[in-house]
Order: C-alpha cells, then sequence, then structure tokens
C-alpha cells in the first residue's frame, strides 16, 4: 500500500465512481491519517483506536466533508465547515478535548491538501465530477502516473 494508510477502494464502488471529487477525498484521508498519527496531543487516541479504525474514521470524515464542499462551490457558504457532529457520529462517546484535537488535524489536513491542489493540474474540485483513470493507474502501478 506504500504511501497510503486509507485504501482508495473506499472511495468507489464501481467506474461511475471514479471522478476526481472520490480522488480528492481519498488524498484528504490519506492526509488526515497522517495528521493524526504524528500528533503528540493524539497519542492517547492512537493508543486506544488501532489502525484499522483510524483509517475507517478518515474515510468516514472525508466522506462527510461532501457536502460541506460543495457548499463552498456552489457559493453557498464562504468557508469549508469541520463539524464536531461528524467525529461524534463516528465516536458517540468520544471527550470535548479528543473531538476538538481531531478537528485540529482536519483542520491542518486540509490547508495541506489545498495548498498542494493549488500547483496540480487535475483541478479535482473544480473538476469534481469528471472520471479519472488515478485510481486504475494507483491499482496497477502503485500510485498514479496521470
Amino acid at each position: 500500500m506504500g504511501i497510503d494508510k486509507v485504501a482508495a477502494h473506499h472511495f468507489y464502488k464501481d467506474d461511475g465512481d471514479k471522478i476526481l471529487q472520490n480522488w480528492f477525498l481519498y488524498e484528504y484521508a490519506n492526509i488526515l491519517h497522517s495528521k493524526i498519527m504524528e500528533a503528540p496531543k493524539l497519542a492517547s487516541y492512537r493508543k486506544k483506536h488501532g489502525s484499522d479504525n483510524i483509517a475507517a474514521f478518515c474515510v468516514y470524515f472525508a466522506k462527510r466533508l461532501r457536502r460541506s464542499i460543495a457548499h463552498v462551490y456552489e457559493k453557498r457558504a464562504s468557508s469549508l465547515m469541520f463539524e464536531a457532529q461528524y467525529i461524534y457520529e463516528f465516536y458517540p462517546g468520544n471527550s470535548r478535548t479528543q473531538t476538538q484535537r481531531l478537528l485540529e488535524a482536519a483542520g491542518a489536513a486540509w490547508t495541506e491538501h489545498v495548498q498542494a491542489c493549488a500547483v496540480c493540474p487535475n483541478q479535482c474540485l473544480a473538476e469534481g465530477f469528471e472520471r479519472t483513470d488515478m485510481f486504475d493507474s494507483l491499482e496497477e502501478t502503485g500510485w498514479p502516473t496521470r
């Protein structure tokens, strides 16, 4: 799986789902995973939740951002909202402190991802519903070759 800690197959069911928006969310989930794994304040969270659980959370959280992303790009919102609700849905008994730390990791991951996307030619958010072969390339070579 290389640098991927969150598997790409979680972001598509069939070829019709292999779109740029899902690629963007897949990349975001991996960056979020790395932010969670490197955050000193989330050490107890990492001890309590195994690697598979953390990856599943990253998939869930990334997918829940779809509506917020759409609102920004449709000009119905001026900025992306990271909702604590998304964390409580996945971890119902989560503490307020840990939820805040996860939101901080989510924000840091978003900032890093958007900065990287600014120079990327794929424009995954602007062309979100366009089909991409990057998922197929990832399956074949281990990393997109587009």
